[in-house]
């Protein structure tokens, strides 16, 4: 990444404000996508082995293989990065038998994803924080491990993984799974996500140089956009479908289609990676 690249995106991060992420997630409006995706608001992967599931069937998919990637063990403590409400970070505790902090900025998902907990009985084990996720209220070094599932474009690139970091310790595993520029990524689809997605969005080739300023040694970088991009829209057609009585019950049918032309433009403008990174253990 050259300097220009550099300056240029530091003045792109300065630009995203918290607090409009959290007016965004916050929303009423916003509650149709949680039935939607049965409560796990990020995209789905399919393949071979999948290859009919539904949305919400493929977005759990794709949790599993982030919990896969993950090397967390038994007793230690993970951090969810942007957590949502939480179905995630309970899944990886119940997989991994480890302990979870969930950070999410907005209130309704924090009040959620508690709920949630409770209701898996994972109370004991998953803990949601309402913090900024660039200022975690907790010490350096704390965590053995985590990720960004589907959040860090929210917060910046840069910032996000100083912090990231700062709270896990030297050796510690951290996952990404993010969307990525190409060069089909129209420049107004760019100033679109910034002013309306409060999202920043990166090529697939500015991360190693992201990860080593950080402190992290990649381990590898996944492109699976054919698994998941073609098929965003169709399934959620489907979901829209499916729920829109409820749905209905909190928005107007415009909303609908504009929730819909939403994903279809990202899936026309934006890839999809999976990171593997490893914080760095300095002799």
């Amino acid at each position: 990444m050259s300097k220009l690249d550099l300056e240029e995106n530091e003045a792109t991060m300065s630009s995203l404000k918290p607090e409009k992420v959290a007016e965004m997630y916050d929303a009423t409006g916003e509650l149709g996508l949680y039935l939607i995706f049965d409560n796990q608001l990020h995209f789905g992967y399919w393949d071979k082995n999948n290859p009919n599931a539904s949305l919400s069937e493929a977005a759990d998919r794709l949790t599993q293989i982030m919990i896969d990637k993950s090397e967390i063990r038994p007793g230690e403590r993970f951090c969810d990065l942007g957590c949502g409400v939480g179905i995630p970070a309970i899944q990886i505790a119940k997989a991994k038998e480890c302990f979870v902090d969930g950070i999410t900025i907005s209130k309704y998902q924090y009040d959620r994803a508690r709920e949630l907990a409770e209701e898996a009985a994972m109370s004991d084990r998953v803990r949601f924080i309402q913090s900024n996720a660039l200022a975690i209220p907790c010490d350096d070094a704390t965590y053995d491990g985590g990720w960004f599932l589907e959040t860090i474009y929210h917060m910046g690139h840069r910032e996000a993984l100083r912090e990231a970091s700062r709270i896990l310790k030297p050796g510690a595993t951290l996952l990404i799974a993010d969307f990525i520029t190409g060069p089909n990524t129209a420049e107004e689809f760019k100033t679109f996500a910034k002013e309306q997605l409060h999202s920043d969005h990166l090529p697939k080739e500015d991360y190693p140089g992201l990860l080593d300023e950080a402190g992290f040694d990649l381990i590898e970088i996944d492109d699976v956009t054919e698994s998941m991009m073609p098929f965003m829209v169709p399934k959620v057609k489907a979901g829209f479908k499916q729920y829109e009585t409820e749905i209905l019950q909190y928005v107007q049918r415009e909303a609908i289609d504009g929730w819909l032309q939403v994903f279809e433009s990202v899936c026309e403008n934006l890839g999809y990676i999976l990171v593997k990174a490893k914080k760095r253990v300095r002799s």
